[in-house]
């Protein structure tokens, strides 16, 4: 396989982007996705990157997991994943029948909804999350998992709202995102849908993602909780991007 200056350009400045979603995926347990997918649909085909952005997020959560074991809420990590899952299937077949325009707007204005949600969300009155919000959350981040690779959005607005403490939220975040990367991973690879050329870019993006959730955990240990506000504000500058660019090649018809 050759490596051209096109894919050299492209894994450089993906490194970059990639080294901040880990930053931030390895301080909060969230928003790896939300940050790197908008981005790399700049480069590529959202049906290119979302197979690539849920590589890098697989190996992610291995890079933590094993430390946030102890610390993950085993009861509603459980029932999301389970809700979660058939739901990933589906996301992850309709990326492949819908306009590529589309889905960059898609991944644009959920980027952004879901930071203004997360700034908005009042605080939580009761001691814990209800069954059936639990499985709705469930359902939801895996769709948007497997159309997208943003199973953030539901996800982070029920374990940041007050009902966990930072470090199972964290951890029980890691657990969902690692299973939910799997699903759809195994689909698209079953379906022949995943390129060569792909998987020499994730295997380029490594480096980078290891280097960048070390750097997170770190940041993470030291001041807990303290992540909101910029992770909420990086993430919105970024959907706005993403869904500008969508919409114009959608309006252009590109």
């Amino acid at each position: 396989m050759s490596f051209d200056a096109h894919f050299v350009t492209t894994a450089l400045v993906l490194s970059v982007v990639v080294a901040a979603a880990a930053v931030l995926r390895g301080f909060t347990g969230f928003g790896f996705g939300l940050f790197a997918v908008p981005f790399a649909t700049l480069f590529m085909e959202p049906v290119r990157a979302v197979p690539v952005v849920l590589a890098l997020q697989l190996a992610s959560g291995a890079v933590t997991l094993r430390s946030d074991l102890g610390t993950i809420d085993r009861r509603s990590s459980t029932f999301i994943s389970a809700a979660g899952l058939p739901f990933v299937v589906l996301g992850a077949a309709m990326l492949h029948l819908a306009p590529q325009s589309l889905v960059r707007v898609a991944v644009g204005l959920i980027t952004v909804g879901a930071s203004v949600a997360l700034a908005l969300a009042p605080p939580v009155r009761s001691p814990r999350p209800g069954r059936l919000l639990t499985l709705a959350t469930g359902a939801s981040s895996g769709f948007l998992q497997g159309l997208v690779a943003m199973g953030g959005p539901p996800l982070t607005a029920f374990y940041l709202r007050g009902w966990f403490a930072p470090a199972a939220a964290r951890a029980s975040m890691t657990m969902v995102f690692t299973v939910f990367c799997a699903a759809p991973l195994a689909f698209s690879a079953a379906a022949g849908q995943i390129a060569g050329h792909d998987v020499a870019l994730a295997a380029a993006l490594l480096p980078a993602l290891v280097l960048g959730t070390l750097a997170g955990g770190w940041i993470f240990r030291r001041a807990p909780g303290g992540h909101r506000a910029v992770a909420l504000l990086a993430l919105a500058l970024v959907g706005l991007m993403a869904a500008g660019r969508g919409a114009m090649l959608l309006i252009s018809g590109g």
